[in-house]
């Protein structure tokens, strides 16, 4: 048999109740002994008890109303003097004893299975149970009975069902606690056969059979798989030289507690260590960015100084792709923030070198963008730092490159889809072809000078305010075309005209940032 249960019980209350379980537990491999079997061979009966219920698995007590027979005194003084330490390790026992109360085999029966350590089931009793045939009781029986339940409870053991009938009684016992005596020990034969730890089969046994959703088989294929697992994952995994140490340390660590049956404590000891090496890497990872930024841009600063804007622009494309990787979004952010800054100093500072950086990384920037409005942004930059640069310059072609930008972005920035965007970006092509026109000569300034979009914007910039006048109005005309209707609407309208005619005062654009974004 897999595993032994004893079988405490009146047989005159509850002699129906016992056959039928005795039945059920035998069938799943289990061996069942009673006290009866043991009192037909003469002898002490406390000191078999005890010498078999220090063997079994379990002790299953049944507690009714009737008591059954007494040990007497002398069978008491054996015991307690075979196991000296029983009073200390069961106060609420010895207090009994101390008053010179005799305890039923029965009562005995359970506070041996605590004393060895054995797995304890009591079960009570429904008032309206069917009792045997030879049931007879009295007051003192029944009260004997609630003593010893009071005792138990002091000891924090409680009946953990309540029966009413032989078949209820077998199906709580042997689909419930002995199934999971069953499967732990079914658990313990299988690894023993494998050499797999025994604190990992005690704690997988004993979840496994906490799963009310599985049979017995299910829950024997179930500890199969678990036994599978541990062979092939935790204790057959190859010894990894080449890890770093603190993994190594971990795996180590983790085994023997998963050895020890501590899974939660390998599982935190891995999480440990991961996130140990998390901070490492972050660690690692911010050293790495502060000192590639320091090197690319000092690499940056000696190109500005060697009055060479590609080399600079170069320096500042290699350093977002060293910080950010394979991630374009995070590259083309990158190289926007640093176009911004290079744009503010050069167009401050009047220095061509930074803007010359500039428009080197818009174009850049360009074969990043995502999205249209992330394509029309980055053109319009291109557009506001390469007009820069050619009102500067004597010739036309940065200019005419500021055009080309220009009418690029407003492919994208539509009226219908952008107004406002699409009102800027006019408004920055007006100026360019206004200035491009002025500073040509011959047929083709006069075609540029004559185009709509110049006459637009001609007489604005006579005026000392380039990008107010008509301009403004063409921006204010924008608002039609926004679902916003009535005063919330106009508004509205109102306070985001006069942040565009603060931004483009005096006919150029304020803030680098505020053109393209």
């Amino acid at each position: 048999m897999a595993i032994s249960v004893f079988l405490s019980t009146v047989s005159d209350e509850f002699g129906d109740y016992r056959v039928k379980l005795e039945g059920d537990l035998t069938r799943h491999d289990v061996a069942v002994k009673v006290q009866e079997r043991f009192k037909d061979l003469g002898g002490d009966t406390l000191d078999k008890l005890d010498v078999y219920i220090a063997a079994c698995d379990a002790v299953v007590h049944l507690v009714g109303d009737m008591c059954g027979a007494s040990a007497d005194v002398r069978q008491q003084r054996a015991l307690l003097a075979k196991h000296s330490d029983l009073p200390s390790k069961l106060p609420p026992l010895d207090e009994a004893l101390q008053k010179g109360v005799c305890l039923p085999y029965t009562q005995w029966e359970a506070w041996l299975a605590l004393y060895h350590g054995k797995a304890l089931l009591i079960a009570q009793a429904a008032a309206g149970a069917p009792r045997g045939p030879r049931f007879k009781t009295d007051g003192a029986s029944s009260a004997a009975q609630a003593e010893h339940l009071k005792r138990l409870k002091a000891f924090n053991r409680y009946p953990g069902s309540e029966f009413g009938s032989p078949d209820e009684l077998a199906k709580q016992i042997a689909y419930t606690a002995i199934l999971d005596l069953l499967v732990a020990d079914y658990a313990e034969k299988a690894g023993r056969d494998r050499e797999v730890a025994e604190g990992f089969i005690r704690e997988m046994a004993k979840r496994v059979a906490g799963d009310a959703a599985l049979d017995l088989d299910g829950m024997k294929q179930a500890v199969r798989n678990a036994i599978e697992i541990y062979e092939k994952e935790i204790a057959g995994r190859p010894v990894e030289t080449n890890l770093d140490e603190i993994v190594g340390r971990a795996l180590a660590r983790a085994k023997e507690q998963v050895d020890r049956g501590q899974s939660a404590l390998a599982r935190a000891t891995l999480r440990r260590a991961a996130e140990e090496m998390r901070r490492e890497e972050e660690e690692r990872r911010e050293r790495y960015v502060a000192g590639v930024t320091a090197l690319y841009t000092q690499a940056r600063d000696i190109a500005l100084a060697a009055y060479d804007g590609d080399a600079a622009a170069e320096a500042i494309v290699e350093l977002g792709r060293a910080i950010h990787g394979a991630n374009a979004a995070g590259i083309a952010e990158f190289l926007g923030s640093e176009a911004q800054a290079l744009y503010e100093y050069g167009r401050d500072r009047g220095s061509n070198v930074h803007l010359v950086a500039v428009v080197t990384l818009l174009r850049e920037e360009l074969t990043l963008a995502a999205t249209a409005d992330d394509r029309a942004a980055a053109q319009n930059n291109l557009g506001v730092t390469l007009r820069e640069l050619g009102e500067r310059e004597s010739g036309t072609a940065r200019l005419e490159e500021a055009v080309a930008a220009y009418r690029a972005a407003l492919e994208e920035r539509t009226r219908e889809r952008v107004p406002l965007d699409w009102a800027m970006t006019q408004n920055n092509l007006g100026n360019a072809l206004s200035t491009l026109g002025e500073r040509e000569s011959g047929p083709r300034s006069s075609r540029r000078l004559s185009s709509p979009i110049a006459r637009r914007w001609r007489n604005g910039r006579a005026s000392g305010f380039r990008s107010t006048g008509r301009g403004l109005r063409t921006i204010l005309a924008a608002r039609s075309l926004h679902p916003a209707s009535g005063r919330a609407g106009r508004c509205c309208s109102r306070r985001r005209s006069r942040r565009i005619t603060r931004r483009w005062k005096n006919g150029r654009a304020s803030g680098f940032r505020s053109i393209g974004r």
